[in-house]
């Protein structure tokens, strides 16, 4: 069994049903097969559609090839069986809300896993999902004002948390990063009949935990909830291990992606960072995503990044991009002595990657650019 044979399957159920709608385009289950047996291109979400499942049809094997999406390193290619996304379905669905009935925004390249794994639990579901390629929010609302549900990474999210509320959308899941108590609320407030809900997750290891945010738990934002059904978490040396039967092919149990927490008195999982956030400035232990929700409590800051950078001296340090209308002397007042950057930069936007996620390697190439100018 394979994605390909699961979109045949269900295009015998909902036949008729539209599974996929982009930027006026709309496809019924059977449409989208026919699309896939053909070959159909279109707009690269599209075409991402149509070749992946044309690889299933093409290479009938229960394992297929993801890529791992991250901030500051080049993706990598991981191996995943079938079954270890399939078998997780009913679980995350009905946690995230998901059914037939489903209509889900999303937005951004299948490349990302996150929305890779969306887009084929809405097809196991037998819902619906819509999306468009243009990176307009103001085009997503209107699309947000069709469905039911949506999944989009925090920074994407946050740029939906203004105006009107809307009552029609019943469930929003999120992770890849922390939300942030201010866009929390804000969510809340803008969709006050939805479930908000936080997960964490990685591409080698799937879902692991999850939380259901509210207003009164929305300032823990590094509280990241409890395991999933089936996964078991525990702390060595600092460091998250998981016990999962749907990691990636290869991994052996128990496993770790190398980011750090700690387990509360409660069994919630404390997150304070990612592998590739550690930064280790002349022996002080530090994590970028730390310093970043620090920044982002502080007055005029928008959005705030912390990159990190080698040092001759100390081996590595860190520097902060900010957008804001913000003084330096205020960031600097509110950071302790370890946090405070090399160096603060003030820019107009952080420029986000394919999987919604703010690439720090462009900033840090901008940077250079702007320097050598």
């Amino acid at each position: 069994m394979n994605f390909y044979d699961l979109l045949a399957e269900r295009a015998k159920t909902f036949g008729d049903k539209i599974f996929l709608q982009i930027d006026g385009q709309s496809f019924t289950y059977k449409d989208f097969l026919n699309a896939v047996d053909n070959s159909v291109a279109g707009g690269k979400f599209l075409t991402q559609a149509v070749n992946f499942f044309a690889g299933q049809k093409n290479n009938p094997s229960n394992i297929f090839e993801v890529a791992t999406s991250g901030s500051t390193s080049a993706p990598k290619i991981l191996r995943r069986t079938f079954e270890s996304w399939a078998n997780f379905f009913p679980t995350q669905n009905k946690i995230f809300g998901v059914d037939d009935t489903t209509k889900l925004f999303m937005h951004g390249s299948l490349t990302f896993t996150g929305n890779l794994n969306t887009f084929l639990a809405i097809l196991y579901a037998g819902g619906s999902i819509v999306t468009t390629e243009k990176f307009s929010p103001r085009r997503w609302l209107e699309l947000v004002k069709i469905s039911t549900a949506i999944y989009l990474v925090p920074t994407k999210l946050a740029l939906l948390a203004t105006g009107t509320p809307l009552e029609n959308v019943r469930s929003i899941f999120t992770g890849s990063q922390v939300l942030t108590e201010s866009q929390s609320l804000s969510l809340l407030k803008k969709f006050p009949a939805a479930e908000l809900i936080l997960y964490y997750g990685a591409s080698e290891l799937s879902f692991v935990t999850y939380k259901k945010i509210s207003a009164e738990n929305a300032g823990e934002v590094q509280n990241l909830g409890k395991p999933f059904d089936g996964v078991k978490i525990f702390i060595r040396d600092g460091l998250i291990y998981v016990d999962t039967p749907f990691r990636v092919v290869g991994l052996e149990n128990p496993c770790t992606v190398g980011d750090a927490g700690f387990i509360d008195e409660h069994g919630d999982l404390i997150f304070f960072g990612r592998g590739e956030d550690f930064i280790n400035r002349g022996g002080v232990k530090i994590f970028a995503s730390s310093v970043e929700q620090k920044l982002l409590t502080i007055d005029g800051v928008e959005s705030a990044a912390v990159v990190k950078v080698p040092d001759k001296i100390r081996g590595e340090n860190f520097l902060a991009f900010v957008v804001g209308n913000v003084d330096k002397k205020n960031i600097r007042q509110a950071l302790t002595p370890a946090e405070l950057p090399r160096e603060i930069f003030f820019v107009k936007s952080l420029p986000l990657n394919s999987s919604g996620k703010v690439d720090k390697k462009f900033l840090l190439e901008q940077l250079k650019n702007l320097l050598a100018d």
